[in-house]
C-alpha cells in the first residue's frame, strides 16, 4: 500500500543527506528529521570512536531529539554494554517491548514508570558499525512493533549514507588527500573513508612524498615531531 507520508519524510531525510554543509552541525537536525519519520517523540543518534589507551571502542550521544539529560548525553557506553552497546556490539537491530518487564530492564537507563517501547537499530557502513539510533515513545500510537523496527532499519541506511557522504566531502577538501585516497584507491580498487584507515594513509603518502621529494628521514621526523607538538596544544587548550 503506498504511503505518501511515509515518502514525503524519507525524501525530506534525502534532501538533508545532499543539502547540509557538516554533519557535527546537522546530526541534531537529522535526529529530529528521524523522528518526525518515526512518529516518536524521541530519538538518539550514537557514533562509535574510540580514545586513545581504551581497550573497547564506545558510544556516545552525538545528537538527539526530545528530553535528554546533560548526564546522558555526556555518558560514554562501551561496545557490548547496556542496550545499545550490545546492538552495536552484534549488528542486529532490537525492538524490546515493554523494557521494564523483559530481559533488558537491567540494562535501562531510562527511569519513567509504565510500558516502554525501545527500538535500538545498528548504523553499518562498509560492514562496520558506526553507530547506534535509538528511538522510543511513538506518537498517536502506544506501542512499537515489528513495522516500526523494518522503518528504523531503513532510516538507519539513510544516516549512515550522510555520514559517508559527509566524511567523503571532509577528505576531498585539500589536494594531499585526493593523493592519498586515488593512491589508496589504485592499490586496493577501493577508497576508504573510515578515520583510523584514512589517517594510516596519510602517514605512508607523507612519508613517501618527502622522501621522493629528496627529503632525509630526520626531516620527516622533524615533521612527526611537530605534528605531535600541534596536536598537544591543541589539547591543551580544550
Amino acid at each position: 500500500m503506498y504511503d505518501a507520508s511515509f515518502t514525503d519524510r524519507l525524501t525530506e531525510l534525502a534532501r538533508f543527506v545532499e543539502t547540509t554543509k557538516s554533519l557535527e552541525e546537522g546530526l541534531d537536525q537529522l535526529s529530529t528529521l528521524v523522528a518526525h519519520a518515526m512518529t516518536c517523540h524521541h530519538c538518539s543518534i550514537m557514533l562509535v570512536s574510540r580514545n586513545e589507551g581504551e581497550e573497547r571502542p564506545h558510544l556516545r550521544v552525538e545528537a538527539h531529539c526530545g528530553r535528554l539529560t546533560e548526564e546522558a548525553r555526556q555518558h560514554t557506553q562501551p561496545l557490548g554494554d547496556g542496550i545499545a552497546g550490545r546492538v552495536a556490539s552484534s549488528g542486529e537491530p532490537l525492538l524490546i517491548q515493554d523494557l521494564h518487564h523483559s530481559p533488558y530492564a537491567p540494562l535501562a537507563r531510562r527511569g519513567e514508570s509504565g510500558t516502554v517501547d525501545v527500538i535500538s537499530v545498528p548504523v553499518i557502513l562498509e560492514d562496520q558499525v558506526i553507530g547506534v539510533i535509538n528511538v522510543d515513545s511513538p506518537i498517536g500510537r502506544e506501542r512499537l512493533d515489528a513495522s516500526d523496527l523494518r522503518l528504523a532499519s531503513i532510516l538507519a541506511l539513510v544516516v549512515s549514507k550522510s555520514v559517508h557522504i559527509h566524511r567523503l566531502q571532509g577528505l576531498l577538501k585539500t589536494h594531499f588527500m585526493q593523493l592519498t585516497l586515488a593512491r589508496e584507491a589504485r592499490r586496493t580498487g577501493r577508497m576508504t573513508h573510515d578515520p583510523e584507515k584514512v589517517a594510516r594513509l596519510m602517514a605512508h603518502t607523507l612519508y613517501d612524498e618527502m622522501i621522493d621529494a629528496g627529503f632525509a628521514r630526520d626531516h620527516v621526523l622533524m615533521v612527526a615531531t611537530e605534528i605531535l607538538s600541534q596536536v598537544h596544544d591543541a589539547l591543551s587548550k580544550t
